[in-house]
């Protein structure tokens, strides 16, 4: 018996049932990730001896009665930033390659205290710092929808999307700091959240831009999600119950988050919409100039913090070890040598007057509809080797998620049909920061109207 096609909490249910072992599920999980990942393109390692060790516990609790979570005994991915006690974390960069931390990450430590099993660490762009997932030093997992031309999974999280998406993990925990869990969360057609700045620890993660970087989970839907934050959290799952849409208020806002869409992509955000309508959400479209003023300030090459931490972060390791940096990566860390400190300052400022003109705008609404990613996945092969073409798809892959990283808001991506070719296409909603529990509620109403 196979549980790929299971939720994670579906399997989880089936343990406090009794219908099956934890033990059996994990083994089917670490069998499968064996035989269809022989190159390790999506899994980094596989912690068999871990995994199996959780699973027995989790089966003798489950037989005692004594389960500790709804996702006990459910078998996890981890993206290579979050430290394993004892195992190599290196953020997808030969460069931290003998780096081995002595504890877990405290959201791991969450996680295994919970019951949670943790069945190994997924590819991941180096350092976190690609919208892609290409990784040409660890392994580029491609898209599994496209099974004749090998495109890019989405980044950074490329392997926890993928292990999902393929059945070889039943949920994906990842970090989002322009778009990371949500960009390849809508490009292999799974639910994608965006945690507020602060709301899960980052203590044991390998950083890029602390003040933008978040933990968030990938999941195949919108209870699994919510489920995955209270794992994280340390907390018990809730049950989720779906807003009533006919007492919800959408904004489209148009402007540069609607612009220049691949067209299949248009289409199905149109449809999307008009299924919400239908279901009775109120759609109230507006421009909100302060989206196109943060995306500016955002990839203003004078004035990026996040440039410039993972600069202050990483730029001397890169300049030691610049043979083994993939170039892009290498390119746009060091571009933080050139940034002043004033020009800084004054773009913080910027962006906390224009997030609080946006949080005015938009306190009567119940999230900003946005396509998740503009484009379609391109072909790998096509980007691998940088230059302009990789910077131009990377800046298309990132340009809506990044919106919300600068912001402080919460997000979620959930799936919104699909192209001609198969590939899956994403709806994101953008909400107040801290309102997880009522977008991860609205999220499910939208779930169920687009299906």
């Amino acid at each position: 018996m196979t549980f790929a096609g299971m939720t994670a909490l579906e399997l989880g249910r089936s343990f406090e049932e009794g219908r099956a072992d934890p033990r059996e599920v994990t083994e089917d999980f670490l069998e499968r990730a064996g035989l269809e990942d022989p190159d390790r393109r999506v899994y980094v390692r596989l912690l068999e001896k871990r995994a199996r060790a959780e699973a027995a516990a989790a089966a003798d609790r489950a037989e005692r009665g004594l389960r500790r979570h709804a996702l006990d005994g459910v078998p996890l991915s981890w993206k290579d930033l979050f430290d394993v006690a004892g195992e190599p974390t290196a953020a997808g960069s030969l460069a931290l390659k003998n780096r081995v931390p002595e504890k877990d990450a405290e959201v791991l430590a969450r996680a295994t205290r919970a019951g949670a099993i943790c069945l190994g660490k997924t590819t991941m762009t180096e350092l976190a710092f690609s919208g892609l997932g290409i990784n040409p030093k660890f392994g580029t997992p491609a898209n599994p929808h496209d099974g004749k031309v090998e495109r890019v999974p989405g980044g950074s999280s490329a392997g926890a999307a993928v292990s999902l998406a393929r059945g070889l993990a039943a949920g994906a925990v990842g970090t989002d700091t322009g778009g990371s869990v949500r960009i390849p969360a809508a490009w292999n057609g799974l639910v994608g959240l965006k945690t507020t700045a602060g709301r899960l620890p980052l203590k044991g993660t390998v950083p890029l831009s602390p003040t933008f970087d978040t933990v968030g989970p990938l999941a195949r839907d919108v209870a699994d999600a919510a489920a995955l934050l209270a794992l994280l959290e340390g907390r018990q799952a809730r049950p989720l119950a779906p807003l009533d849409l006919n007492r919800t208020t959408l904004w489209l806002p148009g402007g540069i988050g609607w612009s220049g869409l691949d067209p299949q992509v248009t289409s199905a955000l149109d449809t999307g919409i008009r299924r919400l309508v239908k279901a009775g959400a109120r759609i109230v479209e507006q421009k909100l100039p302060e989206l196109d003023e943060v995306h500016a300030l955002a990839w203003d090459p004078k004035a990026s913090r996040l440039v410039a931490e993972a600069y202050a972060q990483w730029g001397e390791m890169l300049a030691s070890n610049e043979s083994d940096i993939y170039r892009p990566v290498f390119e746009r860390v060091m571009a933080g040598a050139a940034l002043k400190a004033g020009d800084l300052v004054r773009a913080d400022l910027k962006r906390k007057e224009i997030a609080a003109r946006y949080f005015a705008a938009t306190a009567g609404v119940d999230a900003v509809i946005l396509p998740t990613v503009a484009i379609a996945p391109p072909p790998i092969a096509e980007l691998l080797s940088g230059g302009e073409a990789y910077g131009r798809a990377n800046r298309m892959a990132l340009r809506n998620t990044t919106m919300g990283n600068q912001l402080g808001v919460c997000a979620v991506t959930l799936p919104c049909g699909n192209d001609d070719n198969g590939l899956p296409i994403g709806m994101m909603l953008q909400s107040a920061p801290h309102a997880e529990e009522r977008l991860l509620s609205l999220a499910l109403a939208v779930e169920r109207a687009l299906s």
